[in-house]
């Protein structure tokens, strides 16, 4: 039965913050430009900012393994702590730089150590736009090199300081290519973009390291093009988004996605007044193993309708999330919250790491903005049923998860 005092928890604290909320105008402000260390339109140094993000967070997960086991568990822990700086000069150079101290508990142990993981960013490009005449017509044209993100599925376009959900959707994880840390690859990259279109396309390194990786392994190609397509349409915002990935890799080279062959996606972005619906359709191929219950193709889509209660304030967030592989062990759950509690081995469970073959996550969320997403509560309940060959149960059940999400 799922914990009718963690919902109510929950609904009880939601309903105290609009009072909280109107005293908090003047730290909101001082939060937003508190990192801002420097601000000129001189040439030189234009601007210098600091940044920090902090997410706590606390999930209960009630649910049932595939041989009929119910259990649950709860888990809470510093999600994340990220450190890092934006530095504009020379009108088009930009340094960018975050590294993370924590991803999070670890699965088995539960330990937890503030220390310095790995960068998540690190490069430094030019926007050619910005500076020479040849190129004013452009609203960008940029080259860069360094770690930075690879964006395929609409949660992944936006950093985890921003997005909606608690968590990101798990088909939405499957098209990411990260490296086995949790981090972005190091790159070379050209993005331009005029009018209603933005182009980028960039060759990354396999290689990982948690300070700045070679090119020791393979290689990656990843290309992203946005089409905007609200004018004309009946929509405050209408954007469209294609998306591909593709490595060369071998079974002993490092590899990103946890060994995707290739990946892609297309992402529509709808806006109307309160109301807002983005959604990813994508597909790919497994790699990296040679096992092969877990090789093979997978699709999914994912469909997020969202609504503001209250403008600015309060935003009502829901999500339907399919996954399908060909192959019995071809997806896979999130390691929050089901795979945790299987990992910490308090219980005799049976969730084949929780892989499987056809996964559905339906989720349903709160947000309250306390000063816009600089400071927020973000709190949902959802419901996974992710099965495997003959329609086998490797886990079905409800988890609640709230975090606390602050940075500037």
């Amino acid at each position: 039965m799922f914990p009718k005092k963690i919902v109510l928890s929950l609904t009880t604290a939601i309903s105290l913050l609009t009072p909280i909320s109107t005293l908090a105008q003047e730290p909101c402000d001082t939060l937003a430009g508190m990192g801002i260390i420097h601000d000129s339109e001189e040439a030189g140094l234009e601007h210098f900012k600091l940044f920090g993000m902090a997410q706590y967070q606390i999930g209960h997960v009630d649910g049932t393994d595939s041989a009929g086991n119910s259990f649950s568990d709860t888990h809470n822990e510093f999600r994340r702590i990220w450190l890092g700086a934006d530095v504009k000069f020379l009108r088009g150079f930009l340094f960018k730089s975050v590294l993370s101290v924590t991803q999070g508990k670890h699965a088995a142990t539960g330990d937890q150590d503030i220390e310095f993981k790995h960068f998540r960013n690190l490069y430094l490009s030019y926007d050619a736009s910005k500076a020479s005449t040849a190129f004013s017509d452009y609203d960008r044209f940029e080259f860069g090199y360094g770690r930075r993100s690879l964006k395929l599925a609409d949660e992944w376009q936006r950093s985890a300081y921003l997005f909606n959900p608690v968590e990101r959707s798990p088909f939405s994880n499957k098209l990411w290519p990260t490296d086995e840390g949790g981090s972005h690859p190091v790159g070379a990259w050209f993005r331009a973009a005029q009018g209603k279109n933005d182009f980028q396309i960039g060759l990354f390194s396999t290689t990982q390291d948690n300070e700045f990786p070679g090119w020791q392994d393979g290689t990656a190609l990843y290309s992203q093009w946005e089409h905007d397509m609200t004018e004309g349409s009946n929509f405050d915002h209408k954007k469209l988004i294609l998306s591909v990935f593709s490595q060369d890799t071998d079974l002993s080279d490092d590899q990103l996605a946890r060994g995707n062959e290739w990946g892609a996606s297309a992402i529509l972005r709808l806006h109307k007044g309160p109301w807002e619906v983005h959604s990813t359709i994508g597909a790919g191929e497994n790699g990296g193993t040679t096992n092969p219950d877990r090789l093979g193709d997978f699709w999914g889509l994912s469909i997020m309708p969202m609504r503001w209660l209250v403008e600015d304030r309060l935003k009502l967030v829901t999500r339907y999330q399919l996954q399908s592989a060909d192959a019995p062990e071809g997806i896979r759950l999130n390691s929050r919250y089901a795979r945790s509690a299987g990992a910490k081995g308090d219980a005799d469970l049976s969730l084949t790491g929780g892989r499987g073959d056809e996964h559905h996550n339906l989720y349903f969320g709160i947000n309250y903005y306390f000063c816009g997403d600089c400071m927020k509560i973000v709190s949902g309940i959802e419901y996974d049923d992710i099965e495997t060959t003959g329609g086998i149960t490797v886990f079905k059940g409800w988890t609640v998860s709230s975090a606390f999400r602050m940075y500037f």
